[in-house]
């Protein structure tokens, strides 16, 4: 998820002593979560492990966060902590040698708190390089006045039910993606029996084996171009995220493909809506299984006050404070009990069964050389009918750099 941030520093004066602790967050938070992690941060100080800590939350453009830690890191001047991140950036920076091993900071009640996969997401090597908050896959947000009968079970009535209420002369459609994106629409690849890298046989992944040009991708991609071209559905210039945000909220959009980034927009336009999963694909090998993404806290591993640091990450991703940050921002959290806590919540529940459902993305350096590639190939791939879609996907495993 993008987002447009621009560099502020919250400074926290937590205490008036002169030898009080000083701990330094980067973050690429913006708007009320930028809020709730600054008052957060500043409410450490007040708990018997914050006592006398001064935090400085230092807000730096997403996408510059992991180079600037890479060069600020080994010269004493990086941050103490990096949040909320998402854990595909764990192997980079982990290879790089600028994040610290955390298992030693998380005592037995913590881990026992948190999923097995959002613990593998955050490990790289067989090391924990971060503490994991929040979960993230796309689900279909869906308007329960156009479809008071919730998400259709098969595919058939899926496509059936999205074409009839489809019409683009008044702007009115059953279903919508940005079927452009692979972070998107990878849940209909991956149904098709298609994968990212291949496991080698201690569970690592293996970059030299990519499953994204394979006859199961072939068939994903044909899939997401027979929505276009032969069912009638997402045409060209509907894929845009912001036209469909627009479409959703003024009650134009059935059925929305989208992350929990968007419901904060649906609840303020007043939508009643609900959330859940597509149904299986006609010939798919599996259910839709999206790419999940866990963010969480990550500690530099030149920090000179680790203990401290671990300390406030622990705290800033507790049980408590994630379910804070569900309703301040809807994010999904990853502790067992703050979900028990929003078990009744059809965002927590619905997002929560895709996530369940899903694949983590590789967090291995080689995925960075997957993005552009793969993006281009899915782009041309519904971009004219009949495109040469295995010719396409095979060109684009031929550019990916994984050795």
């Amino acid at each position: 998820m993008k987002r447009t941030i621009f560099s502020i520093t919250a400074v926290l004066c937590l205490a008036a002593s002169a030898h009080a602790e000083k701990l330094t967050i980067w973050t690429g938070l913006d708007g009320k979560e930028l809020e709730w992690l600054t008052q957060t941060a500043k409410d450490f100080s007040k708990t018997k492990e914050g006592a006398g800590v001064t935090v400085d939350v230092v807000v730096v453009p997403y996408n510059e966060i992991d180079n600037k830690l890479k060069q600020s890191a080994p010269t004493g001047t990086g941050p103490d902590l990096l949040g909320l991140l998402p854990h595909d950036r764990v192997g980079a920076l982990a290879t790089a040698g600028v994040l610290e091993p955390v298992a030693q900071y998380l005592d037995a009640k913590t881990k026992f708190d948190l999923p097995a996969s959002a613990l593998d997401a955050m490990s790289y090597n067989g090391k924990l390089f971060g503490f994991p908050a929040f979960g993230e896959a796309v689900a279909i947000v869906y308007n329960k006045k156009l479809l008071p009968g919730g998400i259709p079970k098969t595919w058939n009535s899926f496509i059936s039910t999205s074409q009839k209420l489809t019409n683009p002369q008044a702007q009115q459609f059953g279903f919508l993606t940005n079927i452009t994106l692979p972070y998107t629409v990878y849940g209909f690849y991956s149904s098709m029996g298609a994968y990212v890298f291949g496991k080698k046989a201690d569970g690592s992944f293996n970059p030299a084996d990519i499953g994204l040009g394979n006859a199961g991708a072939v068939k994903g991609a044909q899939l997401l171009a027979d929505m276009r071209f032969k069912q009638g559905l997402i045409p060209a210039g509907a894929e845009a995220t912001d036209v469909q945000k627009d479409l959703f909220t003024k009650g134009k959009l059935a059925m929305w493909l989208t992350g929990p980034w968007d419901i904060g927009d649906v609840k303020k336009a007043g939508i009643d809506y609900g959330v859940g999963v597509p149904p299986k694909p006609t010939g798919a090998k599996g259910k839709f299984s999206p790419f999940v993404g866990i963010q969480g806290i990550l500690m530099n591993a030149y920090g000179k006050n680790k203990p401290k640091a671990a300390q406030l990450a622990k705290y800033l991703t507790n049980a408590q404070n994630q379910t804070d940050m569900n309703t301040i921002g809807g994010r999904i959290p990853v502790s067992k009990s703050a979900v028990r806590k929003l078990k009744n919540d059809p965002v927590v529940a619905g997002f929560g069964a895709a996530i369940a459902a899903g694949t983590p993305m590789p967090n291995i350096p080689e995925m960075g050389s997957v993005w552009n590639p793969w993006n281009n190939a899915i782009s041309l791939s519904v971009k004219t009918a009949n495109a040469d879609i295995q010719g396409l996907l095979g060109k684009a495993v031929g550019q990916m750099v994984t050795k």
